[in-house]
């Protein structure tokens, strides 16, 4: 390793090499925890015989470090303890370069060292480079300290004041690229974690009634859109819910997850599906400032298993396209009831129709999506449900779903760009 010296010459060789090796890795990598393994490797090849970078994002404090003929410490484990984080706020609020003269070989020495490196091989490592001290250098951008650079050498080898002045200047540059990778990644992480809590959850199975969904989305690089399935309740007595939010991406997504949880939380007051819909609507109306942007279709439904194992349905629509029973017999019956959009009128009516579903019967509810898929001439529509269904009479709920979302999409075709959020909900009751 080249060491600094005194001199000049060998200081601004190894500064000016740190400066070429950083550059190759500042703006270049944005996953923050592999830009601090990158630095540590480039302050040890260069300047110093151990380096550690703590780094605070929104996810707590990480920290990467490296003693000279070692493997970096903290690939598997980035995260620091209470301790260290304590240690590392303290150096940081003095917002300045720190030289501290380590204890020689006797346990305040390790104690020191434990503090800042917490139960990690680079205690051992670094005490055995006999280091008469540390240098701990803040890490700052847009006016906050985000870290620090901590650097040490072997034996009796310390820096310099140059030295120091020079790497509070790189430790600047650093701070700044790592401000931008930890923003980066932390705006990652947010949208991550809202695309997660905007996923539908799975439906749960009932032991005598057969579920099977298909959902679609338009915008396949976000993974949410704004159609919404979702079943809850006990085995006797289950809330449906299968509809639409106005618009696509992420925007519909949150506007669903309203209405999904609207829904769940008004089935506690009263499961009837006109009530139900009527509840949600007037915690729309309430939120929403524009019912043009804002507004949802929905079908809802009540399925209470009867003793003879069918079930009797009884469904609301909000201005959605009718749902269809599919009899054991290939008989379609289309549900006709009708009822404004959910969002836009504070004195909306909903009405409600009761069905038996015998066993084999399949309830199919679908989205705009799938009637209003566009082919090269026309939409698939009414018809191309009814050609879809055709023949499947006691079939299973995942082969109806299967078959009606395969022929949507060959109506369409591969090339097709007019694509619209599409979601399918088939349950048959089995009897078993």
């Amino acid at each position: 390793m080249s060491t600094l010296s005194d001199a000049g010459r060998g200081y601004r060789r190894d500064h000016e090499a740190l400066l070429a090796q950083l550059g190759e890795v500042l703006g270049s990598v944005h996953r923050p925890t592999r830009a601090l393994e990158l630095l540590v490797d480039a302050f040890v090849d260069t300047v110093a015989d151990f380096a550690q970078v703590a780094l605070r994002g929104g996810q707590g404090w990480i920290a990467v470090g490296r003693t000279a003929g070692h493997q970096v410490v903290g690939v598997d484990d980035h995260a620091v303890g209470r301790r260290r984080a304590e240690a590392i706020r303290d150096l940081l609020a003095r917002r300045t370069a720190e030289h501290w003269v380590l204890p020689p070989d006797t346990p305040e020495r390790i104690e020191v060292l434990g503090n800042l490196f917490g139960a990690t091989p680079l205690v051992e490592q670094l005490d055995s480079l006999d280091a008469v001290s540390l240098l701990h250098v803040p890490l700052v951008a847009r006016g906050r300290a985000l870290g620090i650079l901590t650097l040490a050498r072997r034996g009796p080898e310390d820096f310099t004041p140059e030295e120091i002045g020079a790497l509070e200047d790189v430790a600047g540059r650093v701070g700044t690229s790592l401000d931008v990778s930890v923003v980066v990644a932390d705006n990652r992480h947010v949208a991550s974690v809202l695309r997660t809590a905007l996923l539908p959850p799975p439906l749960p199975s009932a032991h005598d009634l057969d579920v099977a969904s298909y959902n679609r989305v338009a915008q396949e690089d976000v993974t949410v859109g704004g159609d919404f399935i979702d079943l809850h309740g006990t085995d006797e007595d289950l809330t449906m819910l299968l509809g639409d939010a106005v618009g696509k991406g992420v925007a519909a997504a949150v506007a669903a997850k309203r209405i999904r949880s609207s829904v769940r939380t008004a089935a506690l007051v009263d499961r009837s599906p006109d009530r139900v819909l009527d509840l949600t609507n007037r915690v729309l109306v309430t939120e929403v400032t524009s019912p043009i942007e804002s507004f949802a279709t929905a079908v809802c439904g009540r399925l209470r298993r009867l003793e003879d194992g069918a079930y009797d349905v009884t469904l609301t629509n909000a201005g959605h396209p009718p749902p269809i029973i599919l009899r054991r017999s290939g008989r379609l019956e289309y549900v006709e009831s009708h009822g404004p959009a959910l969002g836009v009128f504070e004195d909306a009516e909903y009405g409600s129709s009761t069905h038996r579903l015998e066993i084999g019967d399949i309830l199919v509810c679908y989205t705009d999506g799938i009637t209003e898929a566009r082919g090269r001439a026309d939409m698939f529509g009414e018809d191309g449900i009814a050609n879809a269904l055709a023949g499947l009479g006691g079939a299973p709920s995942s082969a109806v779903v299967e078959r009606l979302a395969m022929s949507v999409s060959s109506f369409m075709g591969v090339d097709s760009l007019d694509r619209d959020d599409a979601a399918i909900l088939a349950v048959r009751p089995t009897g078993v």
